[in-house]
């Protein structure tokens, strides 16, 4: 069944904004994980962060077609952090790749992703930049040696993760004809 593949959809959406981020900017690497672990290595780079992941309210209980299991429906919510040459976040030149890694994902919004695990999405996944606040970033990146870094929030949906269980309807027919395994 094509719908499986979706099982693995979170990490899709990640690796597709992780290639979208390398080749529509100037960072030499995009990292996936939290920011302090980014800035234990020199830039300029970008790191990407999936700090929430949400039913989506809007598409809970809808089916792809009537008689199927209903789809899992998620918002992901990532923060996009950069870091400049000399691991710093808050310099002219982050500031600059931040700007650069907002565009790429504004370029992003509504392309029909054609990996396998995105490919059945029944709607184009839209990137919307969220409000990130000082109390947003405070809750995020809390831990003994990490500090505020300046970042930009932003949620990829609808994800879909479809169940790999067979439809409760008859499948449509493809044939015309004579039953094959009659000869005449």
């Amino acid at each position: 069944m094509a719908l499986a593949a979706s099982k693995n959809a979170i990490g899709a959406v990640s690796e597709l904004l992780k290639s979208q981020l390398t080749v529509n900017t100037t960072a030499t690497t995009v990292d996936i994980g939290r920011p302090e672990a980014a800035s234990n290595t020199a830039g300029p780079k970008l790191n990407l962060f999936l700090y929430q992941v949400d039913v989506d309210g809007h598409l809970r209980n809808v089916p792809l077609d009537a008689g199927q299991a209903t789809p899992v429906w998620v918002v992901l919510h990532y923060l996009l952090t950069a870091f400049d040459a000399d691991k710093d976040s808050d310099s002219i030149a982050a500031h600059s790749l931040l700007s650069e890694g907002m565009l790429a994902l504004q370029e992003l919004n509504f392309i029909e992703p054609t990996s396998a695990e995105l490919r059945d999405n029944p709607e184009p996944l839209a990137v919307t930049f969220d409000a990130t606040d000082s109390e947003l970033l405070s809750k995020v990146m809390q831990g003994t040696d990490e500090r505020y870094r300046v970042s930009i929030g932003f949620q990829v949906r609808p994800v879909m993760i479809a169940p790999s269980t067979p439809p409760a309807y008859a499948l449509p027919v493809t044939t015309v004809g004579p039953p094959a395994d009659e000869g005449v």
